[in-house]
């Protein structure tokens, strides 16, 4: 068990890594406040992964009959998986259990989203599934990247945070680009294929 824990890679590729670790420092920044008022509360940081993905489920339920109320606890969903990571970096005790479990519950969440918005009507239930699939599978295949240093250039993710905005531009604007966005990431499926066949061969 330690040296799997020792092993545990990031989830970002080196394209990814130049762009979302200068913005983690940015939210670290700006959500420490926050933060730190939840840890005095006594809500650790794998509460709010677990929270996250419980908002996720609600949302699921709820979208296709109360999607106002829906909406804002995929809000609340967001705003915990935000505030995780930013906790733990912040008491000290950010680990590689830790950062498994966020990641696990991150895919969990954004699997919810996705089949909530699917049960709404809003997106294609294949577009749902492939997206679902390679952003899973390529979360997972990057881990393998930087445990195992193979390179991960040029491999990036077809990103949640645009799925979310694109929900809340249907909800504020009754504008729906979700099918149009989710086409657009099935170009991630070529991304899979160079990422596996770059693991395959560094075996």
């Amino acid at each position: 068990m330690q040296k799997l824990k020792q092993k545990f890679g990031s989830i970002y590729s080196e394209d990814e890594a130049r762009f979302l670790v200068p913005w983690q420092k940015i939210r670290q920044a700006a959500l420490s406040p926050i933060a730190r008022l939840l840890a005095h509360l006594g809500i650790s940081a794998d509460l709010l992964s677990y929270v996250s993905v419980a908002f996720s489920i609600a949302f699921c339920l709820l979208a296709p009959t109360h999607f106002t109320l829906a909406f804002w606890l995929l809000v609340a969903s967001i705003i915990c998986d935000g505030l995780d990571g930013v906790e733990a970096r912040l008491k000290g005790v950010a680990t590689e259990r830790g950062s498994f479990t966020d990641a696990f519950c991150d895919q969990m969440a954004m699997a919810f989203s996705v089949a909530g918005m699917v049960w709404r009507g809003s997106i294609s239930p294949l577009l749902a599934v492939l997206f679902v699939y390679s952003y899973t599978a390529l979360v997972t295949l990057l881990i393998l990247h930087n445990m195992l240093h193979v390179s991960s250039r040029c491999i990036v993710r077809p990103s949640r945070m645009p799925f979310y905005a694109a929900i809340a531009l249907l909800f504020f604007f009754q504008i729906d680009v979700l099918n149009y966005l989710l086409v657009v990431y099935l170009l991630a499926l070529p991304v899979l294929i160079v990422s596996f066949w770059r693991l395959r061969n560094a075996l």
